[in-house]
């Protein structure tokens, strides 16, 4: 399975669940593989203007992280509420097209004294067996983020 085709079903997934904050969902990039010049992802539009991108990374030295129940506040906590929620929706989907999904921690990423502890990515197990990883990143917008969660009444819905 290509990079582009894992985005696909993450873009799906993301432009179908609804949530309220999300704005628009965009691809970028060119590369069909992760680790070249290039990289191919999705920009997540934040309706306060903020963003978060999911893109195929190469990065070695991934921590398995356990999925938490409910997304982290947005502020400071921008990248990890978009790879939580693509994990959240994956949970809920069970895509066909993988065969396992897993949010990660990367070395060297993360708020100073959590670096290597916090959510920054999500290993993809495809069906046919291929690995890919999506690295989380993120922009602030013009407009503070809430240090609570906005949308509390907001839930994954199964399927």
């Amino acid at each position: 399975m290509h990079l582009t085709q894992v985005l696909d079903v993450i873009d799906r997934l993301l432009r179908d669940c609804g949530h309220p904050e999300i704005e628009a969902v965009e691809r970028f990039g060119t590369d069909a593989a992760p680790g070249g010049p290039s990289p191919a992802g999705l920009r997540i539009r934040y309706v306060n203007g903020a963003l978060a991108y999911l893109w195929g990374a190469i990065w070695p030295g991934e921590t398995d992280l356990p999925v938490p129940d409910r997304l982290p506040p947005p502020r400071g906590n921008r990248p990890d509420r978009a790879v939580v929620l693509a994990v959240l929706l994956l949970d809920a989907a069970g895509p066909p097209e993988f065969r396992s999904w897993q949010l990660v921690a990367l070395p060297d990423l993360g708020p100073t004294g959590q670096r290597g502890k916090v959510a920054r990515g999500l290993r993809i197990v495809a069906a046919d067996g291929t690995s890919l990883l999506l690295r989380a990143t993120a922009a602030g917008g013009p407009d503070r983020d809430s240090a609570v969660e906005p949308y509390p009444e907001w839930r994954v819905s199964a399927g």
